[in-house]
């Protein structure tokens, strides 16, 4: 399992080099960020902590409990699952380009992008990003990688709501009309 873990990690730091490098070129001014986010983010993240906290405290062997068997193949899932969902990332990543940041912000001269991935779901970095997360889950194989993958579905859902809510009142009907042709937020085809 160990290898396995090492080839996910090292994936994951190819993808952050890939995601951050670009950024430091010059960067287009903010012309509005979201403090909804930030604000949302850490109350999920406190409420992740205080849940940890409680079943420790009660039940530590729970965090100890395997749900995927320890194997070469939950392995081999774990390392696809990540390819394939960081590769669908990068690939958002790269239909963004400048306009791309950490933050929940509309840059300067900030345009709608609905190319690449974005024609087939709303938010495809975060299906990718969760697509990873899952590989991650299932290649550790313990409880505590599937409440991180929770934390993490909740933390982009926060993510989202911001995101729409700043698209929405930059873009307006145009947004309105991309929501209505790309109905899907995270799943293609679904959600």
């Amino acid at each position: 399992m160990q290898t396995y873990l090492q080839i996910i990690a090292a994936l994951w730091i190819v993808f952050m080099v890939f995601l951050f490098l670009p950024t430091f070129r010059k960067e287009l001014p903010a012309e509005r960020k979201s403090s909804l986010y930030i604000r949302h983010s850490f109350i999920v993240a406190l409420l992740a902590v205080a849940l940890v906290i409680l079943i420790a405290g009660f039940e530590p062997d729970v965090l100890a409990i395997r749900v995927v068997p320890d194997s070469s193949l939950a392995g081999i899932i774990g390392i696809i699952l990540t390819i394939a969902g960081l590769g669908f990332s990068a690939w958002a990543r790269h239909h963004l380009g400048k306009y791309w940041s950490s933050m929940v912000m509309i840059k300067a001269g900030h345009r709608l992008i609905i190319t690449g991935p974005y024609r087939v779901v709303r938010n495809p970095m975060y299906t990718g990003i969760l697509i990873a997360f899952a590989g991650a889950a299932i290649a550790i194989g313990e409880l505590p990688a599937f409440v991180a993958l929770v934390i993490g579905i909740a933390s982009i859902g926060v993510k989202i709501h911001a995101e729409e809510e700043i698209l929405l009142e930059k873009f307006g009907r145009e947004y309105l009309q991309y929501k209505r042709d790309v109905r899907a937020a995270i799943i293609p085809w679904v959600v």
